[in-house]
């Protein structure tokens, strides 16, 4: 008897290592967690042979497009950047981020860290649907429920200048920063690649005080044909359908609706009745299109659009600048002025005779020392 309990524990042995090397041999040679989100997450830059015609369109959008002048610096138009902000690389070696750029990105990284630690009740309920919802439909559809999902919660002005987590923004609302942010994380936590997520920080067009800057989140989906504007609500709005006296007098906080699917009364899928807030639209349509883009960034880094205003290559007329006057950049690119409104922008000068060096690389145009 001894004996044969002996062999029966020697076969049950063998049995259980005949089954558990082989899998032990294959999680050996997976990648670490870190290691496939370092894989997913990394940024394609224009080198990606499938980007070049892309970024050459790109670049000639930029030559032929409308620059802003505040505060002297000038920006190009959101739409005119268009999908450039996702096939440029972000934080350029090559480049000098600018102060607000590098100050944006470490108030996005702060949010992030915040976030890890604490979430508002009910966020992995929004996480999941959002997560179901790209399963069953795809990545637009799980975009447009996100968008959908923020704007719920109520906008209130006033916060301070860091970029709240959304356990502070549901719990006390917030501008529009705040709301780029929590798409950002609601998407980042649904599985959305990072590298095809940017929020965009928006300049005023004709003044420059804090007040007039804008912060919108702008995600790139897969057979798009222009990457997707997520805009958020911009001043407080009327009563909700689903609000009661009580909850349309509040200042913060998420709206019924949102407070009914956070706490599992409601599916995600009821904000889609009647979405709060502008519609998520393509960078062309939406209503920030023609708004001067300062910088675009995620976690990672950042990428400045913004310039110093060119200087005048000889002297223009005592009424102010001329038409006529060429004018070069930092970098030596020709401009001339555009008089067809009232506000000053600029144009890179089309007519290369008025030059007075010949152009750099169209490139040049992109590669741009932010101050």
């Amino acid at each position: 008897m001894p004996l044969a309990r002996l062999l029966l524990c020697f076969l049950q042995c063998s049995f259980v290592a005949a089954v558990l090397c082989p899998a032990a041999a294959g999680a050996a040679n997976l990648p670490t967690a870190s290691q496939r989100y370092e894989a997913g997450a990394r940024d394609s830059g224009p080198g990606d042979p499938a980007t070049p015609h892309a970024l050459k369109a790109g670049i000639e959008r930029l030559r032929t497009g409308t620059w802003w002048e505040a505060n002297r610096k000038i920006r190009p138009e959101l739409a005119q950047v268009g999908d450039l902000m996702f096939l440029l690389p972000l934080a350029d070696r090559k480049l000098e981020p600018s102060s607000d750029a590098i100050g944006r990105v470490q108030r996005l990284r702060e949010a992030l860290r915040s976030h890890l630690t604490r979430e508002p009740a009910g966020w992995t309920r929004l996480v999941a649907q959002v997560r179901a919802e790209r399963v069953k439909a795809g990545d637009l559809s799980a975009v447009l429920l996100a968008d959908a999902l923020v704007n719920e919660v109520r906008y209130r002005d006033g916060t301070d200048g860091s970029y709240y987590a959304p356990a502070r923004f549901f719990a006390e609302s917030g501008v529009c920063k705040d709301f780029a942010v929590a798409k950002y994380l609601l998407l980042r936590d649904a599985g959305f690649d990072i590298a095809r997520l940017r929020l965009v920080s928006l300049a005023p067009r004709y003044h420059n005080t804090p007040d007039d800057w804008h912060v919108l989140l702008v995600v790139q989906i897969d057979g798009a044909s222009e990457p997707l504007a997520l805009d958020s609500p911009s001043a407080p709005t009327a009563k909700r359908a689903d609000d009661t006296a009580n909850e349309a007098s509040a200042s913060s906080g998420p709206s019924a609706l949102l407070g009914a699917i956070l706490a599992g009364r409601k599916p995600a899928d009821a904000v889609l009745r009647a979405p709060a807030g502008p519609l998520a639209a393509p960078l062309s349509r939406s209503g920030q299109a023609r708004r001067p883009l300062a910088t675009v960034f995620n976690e990672h880094g950042s990428r400045s659009f913004e310039r110093a205003a060119p200087d005048a290559l000889r002297r223009a007329s005592a009424a102010g600048r001329s038409a006529s006057a060429t004018y070069v950049d930092e970098m030596g690119e020709p401009w001339k002025v555009d008089s067809s409104g009232t506000f000053p922008k600029w144009r890179v000068a089309a007519d290369q005779a008025d030059a007075p060096a010949k152009p750099g690389p169209a490139a040049r145009l992109i590669r741009v020392a932010a101050r």
